[in-house]
């Protein structure tokens, strides 16, 4: 009996003196206003961002961990009570924490690096992610954050973990003193199929829920299979510039099949800004998938600029069910203020063609862009109702730092608010000279309700149902949406 107390004692004196090299951390998305539709989605996807980082530094030697704030604390403070009950426990040092930030979590990532400095004041906070890149002097600036790696993150945090001189690694800003020290930028990754795939054995992967609408089968994980984005949007912050690479269809083959031996997954959500830009790499995927007879249904996001109907109806045989294409609006003068390059015709297109491969459409659209009015509001509302997608997305025109309708507005002075927690995409941050904060609101909910309370949307939706599954997806669509708008309404 003694000799079983001397061990344990042995064992916890080991537990408490285990070192991390590297705790990574998501901060928790949390829509804490009601009158954000997004709340009812109730959708939470995996940070495979540090989850790629993770799989490249553990590949170098280095020990890992990720705590997804979204699925284990999805506060600040329920956050400390887990930061205190496992990692401390557990870890007696941690040589680099990483969180990354996007600007709507920043104020909690600020707090959450508060909470790791006062247990291990002796870390180096690392903070990445869109929001430190682009306001990295606000960013480094704060009294907890050591560090910020700007773009791409997997090569500069394992040489920031290698104790490689500071001002010898590209892509960071870091404090000297009481100096602020920017360095050269980072050149690119050109080559995806060299990084290992996510660490998604470091995720609770099972935990995970898409959008709802947005799947058919569970479980379900999203994917990333390319960087960069080919358009110049101005309101897409361009973290990687526009230059896009992609891994190989073969390398995301190989992922999927690995995510169905090791998680039996059954659907696949890609999340690429523009999946089916790479048109030869989306036509070499599907072959596999088809000639193999792999079970897996998927959706992905798109432009209507880069679809066909012979790709489409590729698309479907290997699994496609759904695809979301970001229209924004219709008025040539708000497309040309946002720069968005598409016209109306080949929305109408990709619409056509999208239905008539049996592949649901989902349009996403957005209010108070720059050149916004009633009438053109209306007009949108008409336009999408006559196209009749299976879905429509509408958010509010948010100016995110780092994109050219950020210093726009700003240098108009039409920022209504530098509180970077009401950048959600479901609060006006932006006023413009036809619409004022409070008309953007109610049109935002207009186009909900014209969209989705009509009796036509709604008998077509009923005369889809094929399974269990259709019903409790259009019922749990309708809630979301009915409490949404009679909540907005409420606090009018």
């Amino acid at each position: 009996m003694q000799q079983f107390g001397v061990l344990l004692n042995i064992t916890s004196w080991v537990a408490m003196n285990t070192k991390l090299n590297c705790l990574l951390i998501a901060p928790p998305v949390s829509y804490e206003d009601d009158k954000n539709i997004w709340k009812g989605v109730n959708s939470n996807f995996p940070p495979l961002g540090i989850a790629s980082i993770a799989s490249y530094i553990r590949a170098k030697g280095k020990s890992v961990r990720i705590i997804d704030c979204n699925i284990e604390c999805s506060s600040v403070e329920s956050f400390a009570q887990f930061f205190k009950s496992n990692i401390t426990q557990e870890y007696s040092e941690v040589d680099i924490i990483g969180i990354t930030v996007l600007t709507c979590t920043v104020n909690k990532a600020y707090e959450i690096a508060e909470i790791c400095k006062g247990y291990y004041p002796h870390s180096k906070i690392v903070f990445g992610g869109a929001h430190a890149t682009f306001v990295f002097n606000e960013v480094i600036s704060n009294q907890f954050v050591d560090i910020i790696v700007c773009g791409e993150g997997e090569i500069t945090l394992n040489e920031i973990l290698d104790n490689m001189p500071l001002e010898k690694i590209k892509g960071i800003v870091y404090k000297n003193n009481n100096n602020i020290i920017q360095n050269l930028g980072r050149e690119r990754i050109l080559n995806l199929d060299e990084i290992p795939m996510p660490a998604y054995d470091l995720l609770p992967i099972l935990r995970y829920r898409p959008a709802k609408g947005a799947y058919r089968r569970l479980p379900a994980m999203s994917m990333l299979t390319s960087r960069g984005c080919p358009g110049r949007c101005t309101f897409c912050s361009k973290v990687l510039g526009n230059r896009i690479v992609f891994k190989s269809a073969k390398g995301i083959y190989e992922e999927i099949l690995y995510l169905i031996k090791n998680y039996g997954i059954k659907e696949i959500l890609f999340y690429d800004d523009t999946f089916t830009v790479n048109r030869k790499n989306i036509i070499e995927l599907c072959d596999m998938l088809i000639k193999n007879k792999v079970d897996i249904s998927w959706t992905c996001f798109a432009r209507v600029d880069f679809v066909d109907y012979e790709m489409l109806g590729k698309m479907k045989r290997a699994g496609c069910h759904q695809i979301m294409y970001g229209v924004e609006n219709i008025d040539e003068g708000v497309l040309k203020n946002i720069n968005k390059k598409i016209n109306l015709q080949q929305v109408i297109n990709a619409v056509k063609w999208t239905k008539k491969a049996k592949i649901e459409c989902r349009l996403a659209f957005m209010v108070g862009n720059p050149g916004d009015t009633k009438e053109i509001v209306q007009e949108n509302i008409k336009f999408v109702n006559r196209l009749n997608p299976d879905l429509a997305i509408f958010n509010v025109a948010t100016p995110f730092p780092g994109t050219e309708m950020f210093n726009w507005a700003r240098e108009r002075n039409l920022i209504l608010t530098y509180n970077w927690d009401d950048y959600t995409l479901a609060k006006p941050v932006m006023r413009l000279e036809n619409l004022t904060e409070v008309e953007i609101k109610e049109l935002y909910r207009l186009m909900y309700r014209s969209f989705y309370m009509r009796l036509s949307y709604m008998f077509g939706k009923l005369l889809k149902i094929r399974s269990k599954q259709d019903i409790l997806t259009l019922l749990n669509g309708l809630i979301a949406v009915v409490s949404f708008l009679k909540i907005v309404r409420c606090r009018r």
